[in-house]
């Protein structure tokens, strides 16, 4: 699915619990029914509208909130992006460049499908103001435009000798891959005291016995860690002891980790360790763990010739846009723009 599209997903989700006042304002003044016309074509208030939703969704989802004050001047910038789809859209079907209705149908398919039902993605659209014929005319432009760059853009992008080698050997730590921990545990598991509850009493018999457990499971942990001090193996005494059924039948074995792939206290101490080395008792939130580091897999760099193709796609990308935005300032310049806002 094209990337522009799965946006519209992620942006439509949040709609079916979120609505907004049917009457369209800015600064507490009605918006004209008409915003802007580009080449004569018009802009409506509900399509801008809709964009403003959108941008509201997507601040919110970031937990933040669009001050009122700054809402008119949000909205313009919407409208002038508004504007440069239309004259893109233009441009587009000036070249005889053409999307097929079963090609924009499948997109709405594959967007739909991500919705429980069809009620769910229907009401999902009415809360961002839009519809089923709306939805459409925006995928259509979106990929009017991926096949405007494709045929005006793409083929006249041309990047330097060398370029790529250039980029790798300037961003060598995007191509590096991390050092990593192989690890094997002992996990005893430990429960939550109980919340408040209603009865005192059983509030106190309920924290009592989680006491008792989780020092029943320390207890377990300090004698486990008793015989790994003595010379136990600790492939043996992870099958005995360990909690962890996953991977207690391998030794305890986790695997190879990275820093940020397993729990922060783990982290904390396998880092620290030396190959071949146990660890004392760690406590995390879900119980008691010991450690033992295995082997430490140095950060390697990733041969140039295997990163390559990719390098190359990252600056074909970024030279096309900077291309597109040249290519778009020359249609603005052309067209006849009218704002009402």
């Amino acid at each position: 699915m094209n990337n522009k599209i799965l946006t519209l997903i992620l942006l439509l989700f949040p709609c079916l619990v979120w609505a907004d006042s049917t009457i369209f304002k800015l600064n507490n003044k009605l918006v004209p029914k008409v915003v802007a016309r580009v080449n004569g074509t018009t802009i409506n208030s509900a399509q801008l509208q809709s964009e403003l939703i959108s941008f509201r969704l997507r601040v919110q989802a970031q937990g933040k909130k669009m001050p009122p004050s700054e809402e008119t001047l949000i909205a313009r910038e919407l409208l002038k992006a508004e504007i440069m789809k239309e004259l893109i859209a233009q441009k587009a079907r000036s070249l005889n460049i053409k999307i097929t209705p079963e090609k924009v149908d499948l997109e709405i398919k594959n967007i739909e499908g991500k919705f429980p039902n069809h009620s769910a993605f229907v009401t999902a659209l009415a809360f961002q103001r839009m519809d089923i014929k709306a939805l459409k005319e925006k995928i259509e432009r979106t990929l009017l435009e991926d096949e405007l760059i494709r045929l005006e853009i793409a083929s006249k992008v041309k990047l330097r000798d060398g370029a790529a080698k250039e980029f790798y050997n300037s961003n060598k730590e995007k191509f590096s891959k991390p050092v990593l921990y192989r690890i094997r545990h002992i996990f005893i598991s430990t429960i939550h005291a109980p919340e408040k509850l209603d009865d005192d009493a059983n509030h106190k018999k309920a924290l009592r016995i989680a006491k008792i457990i989780n020092d029943e499971a320390k207890s377990k942990a300090e004698k486990v860690l008793q015989k790994i001090t003595v010379g136990e193996g600790f492939i043996k005494l992870a099958k005995k002891f360990s909690e962890d059924e996953t991977s207690k039948q391998e030794g305890g074995m986790l695997g190879h980790l990275h820093p940020d792939s397993t729990l922060p206290e783990i982290a904390a101490e396998m880092v620290k360790l030396k190959e071949g080395e146990t660890s004392n008792i760690i406590q995390s939130p879900l119980g008691y763990h010991i450690i033992k580091l295995d082997e430490i897999i140095p950060s390697t760099l990733i041969p140039f010739e295997e990163s390559e193709s990719d390098i190359l796609n990252i600056l074909m990308k970024k030279e096309t846009q900077k291309l597109f935005k040249i290519y778009l300032i020359d249609l603005e310049k052309n067209a006849k723009i009218e704002i009402f806002i």
